[in-house]
């Protein structure tokens, strides 16, 4: 097992098991994201994209909070210039989740709050504790956002009534509200979502790259438009020797038979 850091100590990664990277949002009581850690996440996510060894990345929380989402103190200071300085770092770095080569697993140990919600938001696949809370505080503390992630993952009056009301919900909440989540008991979070990401390192790296980079392109086609982009992954995926053999593997079980 090979661990290592960002500078700051913001994250932590750790290569969980082979193929699968842990990365571990780490700063302070509540992990609650300031501009230093916008960058640590944008560039965790990239370098993890050129890994090799790499296939899948779980994503969790340290302690008992997945993330409060943004440092409130930088909003004290907030100006037009600096926020929009801010404002692009937070941007860099949650769309590094989405647009990584690799799948992410958000694994959710706790609140996820803004900003964290948006990480959760932009993850392939959501885990998440019995324990866990999600909630868009923004309209409480003079700012706004995170409505647009969160509309990826509920209807629109399910994402208003969070946006406006400012009221954190429950896991099964946000699931009965209709989200793609999956709600394990606390104890057992970390393993599901490992379980979860092994049944995906199983696969060939070049496939999981493409298939990602696939589904992140036809997500906001027509599904004519769609679909077409996804027929053209296809045939590059078809050149690659891993696909080759995959085939092959699936034409010799059928065989066997």
């Amino acid at each position: 097992m090979q661990t290592t850091s960002p500078a700051s100590g913001n994250l932590s990664v750790t290569v969980h098991q082979p193929g699968i990277a842990l990365v571990e949002l780490s700063r302070g009581k509540v992990n609650a994201i300031d501009g230093q850690m916008y960058e640590d996440i944008a560039a965790t996510f990239e370098a993890l994209s050129d890994d090799q060894d790499v296939r899948v990345i779980v994503l969790t929380g340290h302690g008992r909070i997945f993330s409060a989402g943004n440092d409130i103190n930088e909003f004290r200071t907030m100006s037009t210039v600096s926020g929009d300085i801010a404002m692009r770092r937070a941007r860099r770095a949650l769309f590094s989740v989405r647009e990584c080569h690799l799948p992410v697993v958000s694994a959710v140990n706790g609140p996820a709050l803004g900003s964290g919600f948006g990480l959760v938001a932009l993850s392939d696949l959501v885990i998440a504790s019995e324990r866990a809370t999600f909630g868009l505080p923004e309209m409480n503390v003079g700012v706004l956002g995170g409505g647009r992630f969160t509309a990826r993952m509920l209807p629109q009056q399910a994402m208003r009534r969070m946006f406006l009301t400012a009221e954190p919900v429950d896991a099964s909440t946000l699931e009965r509200w209709g989200a793609p989540i999956e709600v394990v008991a606390h104890d057992d979070l970390l393993e599901i979502a490992t379980a979860r990401a092994r049944s995906i390192a199983e696969k060939s790296r070049h496939a999981i790259v493409l298939a990602k980079q696939s589904l992140n392109g036809c997500e906001d086609l027509d599904i004519r438009r769609g679909y077409e982009l996804e027929q053209s992954f296809t045939v590059r995926l078809s050149e690659h020797p891993d696909s080759k053999t995959a085939v092959e593997a699936q034409v010799a079980d059928l065989a066997r038979r």
